[in-house]
C-alpha cells in the first residue's frame, strides 16, 4: 500500500515537472552560469584550478540545491494540493520519501551536466576515468541533500518568509556535504586516485544521510501536524 502511494506521489511530481520544465531547467541554467562565473572569476583556461575543482563543483551544487528545494512545494502550495494530501490517508513518511526522491532525481539531472563541465573548466590531468567514482560520491551527497532539503522545506513551508528562512536553515546543513563531497572529488580527480581518502569521505556521507533519514522520519509528522 505504502509502495503504491509513494510511486503515485513521485509520478505526480515528475509528470508536473515534465509538463512545466521549470525546476530542472532553472537548476541546470543556474549551475552552468555559476560555473562560468567561477571559471572566469578565479582564473583563465591556462590556469590550473584542479585542486579547487571539487570545492567549486560542490559549492555550485549546494546553491543549485537551494534553488531546487525552494521550489519543491510550490505546486502543492499554489494549487492547494497539499491540503488534499494532508487529509488523505497517506502516512507522512510517504510524503517525505516521495519529495526526497523527486529532489534526488532533480539533482542527478543537474549533475549530468555539471560533472563534465567541471572537468572541462577546472581540471588539468586525469579526470574522465574518475567520472564513475565522482558519480558515486554525488549519489551519496544527493541522498543527504534530498533528505535535508525535504525536512527544511517542510519546516519553512508554513512561515511567511519561507524564501528567506529556507536558505538560513538549509545551507548550514549542507556544509558537511560540501566538505565531504569536495574532499572525495579531490581524492580521485586530476591525479592518482587516493581511494582510502575517497572511501573515508563517502562513509561520512553515508553516515550523514542515515542521520538525516532518522531525524526526518522522527520529526516529519510533527512538521505537518503542527
Amino acid at each position: 500500500m505504502r509502495g503504491r502511494q509513494l510511486a503515485a506521489l513521485v509520478r505526480k511530481d515528475l509528470r508536473l515537472e515534465l509538463r512545466t520544465r521549470e525546476t530542472i531547467v532553472a537548476m541546470v541554467l543556474f549551475a552552468i552560469v555559476m560555473l562560468v562565473i567561477l571559471e572566469f572569476g578565479l582564473g583563465t583556461r591556462d590556469g590550473d584550478l584542479t585542486r579547487f575543482a571539487g570545492g567549486l563543483m560542490w559549492v555550485t551544487l549546494a546553491f543549485t540545491a537551494v534553488l531546487g528545494v525552494g521550489r519543491s512545494y510550490v505546486a502543492e502550495r499554489e494549487q492547494r494540493v497539499l491540503d488534499g494530501l494532508l487529509v488523505a490517508p497517506v502516512p507522512r513518511v510517504v510524503l517525505l520519501g516521495a519529495k526526497a526522491i523527486a529532489i534526488l532525481i532533480y539533482m542527478a539531472a543537474v549533475e549530468v551536466v555539471v560533472i563534465p563541465l567541471v572537468g572541462i573548466f577546472f581540471v588539468k590531468g586525469p579526470y574522465w576515468d574518475s567520472i564513475g567514482w565522482i558519480a558515486i560520491t554525488a549519489l551519496l551527497a544527493d541522498v543527504c541533500i534530498a533528505l535535508a532539503g525535504t525536512l527544511f522545506s517542510g519546516l519553512a513551508l508554513f512561515t511567511r518568509a519561507r524564501d528567506l528562512i529556507l536558505p538560513v536553515l538549509f545551507l548550514p546543513a549542507l556544509v558537511p556535504v560540501v566538505i565531504a563531497g569536495a574532499g572525495a572529488t579531490h581524492a580521485v580527480a586530476g591525479g592518482p586516485h587516493d581511494m582510502s581518502e575517497w572511501r573515508g569521505y563517502c562513509l561520512f556521507l553515508a553516515a550523514y544521510a542515515i542521520l538525516f533519514a532518522l531525524v526526518s522520519v522522527a520529526t516529519y509528522d510533527a512538521v505537518f501536524d503542527d
